[in-house]
């Protein structure tokens, strides 16, 4: 290739660059405000885990230590004892440590009644990384602050503004269930 095909293959680079640029400059950006907009995340996206309890407020989990085996990082701590009144068992300490967690959600896959579910929730930046050891306590409240939250078992599940736990509708369920369920004369033109 000679010097003059060379400059002016340069040349051509440049102008379809600058071309591109004068055309970006008067379109809207394509960025997000992040702090003031939340980014719209699909709901199977793992952020954060929290421990889900009943409507009624008792616990869902039954403490079969499952996730607590599941965990490929071993950061889930499951003391229990056995219920005095009847069968199964009590929890005396639920713990994770989400400084050291992988967010695999091995865990969220092995509870049996989806318990233990994963939320959109991954503001927890912090400067001291004592403050990502979660307690039973704090698992409960990610739960109760979050509005949806995943499991396998169940899907997606939302809380509704009287507290109630419902299944969300199949337009936010993952795996393209509502396409699924759409009904054939409803197809969209390509």
């Amino acid at each position: 290739m000679s010097l003059l095909q060379e400059v002016w293959q340069a040349v051509k680079a440049i102008g379809t660059g600058m071309a591109t640029v004068h055309k970006r400059v008067y379109q809207e950006a394509p960025t997000e405000f992040y702090p003031y907009v939340l980014p719209d995340l699909p709901p199977v996206s793992v952020q954060s885990l929290a421990l889900v309890e009943n409507e009624d407020g008792s616990e869902r989990c039954i403490v079969c230590l499952q996730c607590e085996r599941a965990c490929p990082a071993q950061v889930i701590t499951i003391e229990r004892h056995r219920n005095p009144e009847g069968k199964g068992f009590l929890i005396d300490r639920f713990d994770i440590d989400l400084a050291n967690c992988m967010y695999c959600s091995a865990c969220v896959e092995a509870c049996p009644v989806s318990s233990i579910v994963t939320i959109q929730d991954f503001e927890m930046s912090t400067y001291d990384l004592h403050t990502l050891k979660a307690d039973i306590d704090f698992l409960h409240e990610q739960a109760r602050r979050s509005r949806q939250w995943y499991s396998p078992k169940f899907g997606v599940e939302i809380r509704t503004e009287d507290g109630r736990i419902e299944k969300a509708p199949p337009e936010m369920q993952p795996g393209g269930l509502a396409e699924l369920l759409k009904p054939a004369d409803e197809e969209v033109d390509s």
